[in-house]
């Protein structure tokens, strides 16, 4: 067997995005990310920082066309990030997540076809969603809400406004984490894949005070009362936070780390900072990516 040799040329989906900005500009802070080729639907490398531009090669793609000439960005390439969707939010409809599992589907086997040795799939939180209600919720407690859990797609809460169905969303990042585990296996250790579960950050500076009740990026007024069922949101979502620092931290690892001992080549992990005494467990992440957080949203809260 051969030594582990970290990743040099990375392509990166979604790089215009909020996700895709923030990967894009931490694997550009690492010694061994050499290239970056960046791809998005829209947008260009000028709003990135300068170190980051004499490293990165921005491109526009459609990459629901699977014939494109996006595929052969992958030749030579070391490893894949697959940040972007049709539609990622958890609003998206049920064709808006079906056209999102195609394109992950054409990425995921372009990068199999090309050689790619590690694909990084951005899958997320919504997948265990319905681990927030009753009954499922009635199992968890501190650091049991593992990956070896079945599945639950689809959170629902109320936006202020209507009530939210996560389902269709969180069933194509499902199916994408099967097909990801599939193609690491199939490959026989050509290539091996990581999904990241991959909780809340959001945009700029990602100010967990931001995060309501309602799944807004807005702090609810002050004095606000809220109910019994809002406040199982809150402390949903915010025990999902993802810190800007950590999402750094959790992204290289993810790319950069020796996927040697991975079960048929693949894994699954939690996305999430160290966030108290959540349900959700980090052990995963810890034991196979050498992922470690540093936040925790309950010391930076205001209350």
């Amino acid at each position: 067997m051969t030594d582990f040799v970290k990743p040099a040329r990375i392509l990166v989906t979604g790089a215009a995005g909020n996700l895709g900005r923030k990967v894009v500009e931490a694997l550009a802070s690492t010694p061994w990310c050499t290239t970056i080729i960046g791809v998005d639907h829209a947008g260009n490398a000028a709003g990135f920082p300068a170190q980051v531009r004499d490293r990165l090669q921005f491109v526009t793609a459609d990459l629901t066309q699977s014939d494109s000439a996006w595929t052969r960005l992958m030749a030579g390439t070391d490893a894949v990030v697959h940040l972007a969707a049709v539609q990622p939010t958890p609003e998206a409809t049920w064709q808006q997540a079906m056209a999102s599992y195609d394109m992950t589907l054409s990425v995921l086997r372009a990068a199999a076809e090309q050689g790619v040795r590690r694909f990084v799939f951005a899958s997320s939180n919504h997948v265990m969603g319905g681990y927030k209600d009753q009954p499922l919720a009635g199992r968890l407690g501190p650091g049991k809400l593992t990956t070896s859990l079945p599945v639950a797609p689809g959170t629902h809460w109320h936006n202020g406004v209507e009530a939210v169905d996560s389902t269709a969303y969180a069933t194509s990042k499902a199916m994408g984490e099967r097909l990801c585990a599939a193609v690491a296996a199939l490959s026989g250790g050509g290539l091996t894949s990581v999904a990241l579960r991959i909780g809340w950050t959001l945009p700029g500076e990602n100010d967990p005070n931001d995060i309501n009740y309602a799944g807004a990026a807005h702090t609810p007024p002050p004095g606000a009362t809220i109910d019994e069922e809002s406040r199982i949101a809150l402390r949903w979502f915010r025990n999902m936070w993802l810190s800007n620092g950590d999402l750094r931290r959790l992204f290289i690892a993810a790319v950069g780390a020796d996927g040697a001992g991975w079960p048929a080549g693949s894994v699954i992990v939690n996305g999430v900072s160290d966030n108290g005494e959540m349900d959700w467990d980090l052990g995963s992440a810890r034991q196979y990516l050498g992922y470690a957080p540093q936040d925790n949203l309950y010391r930076q809260i205001a209350g």
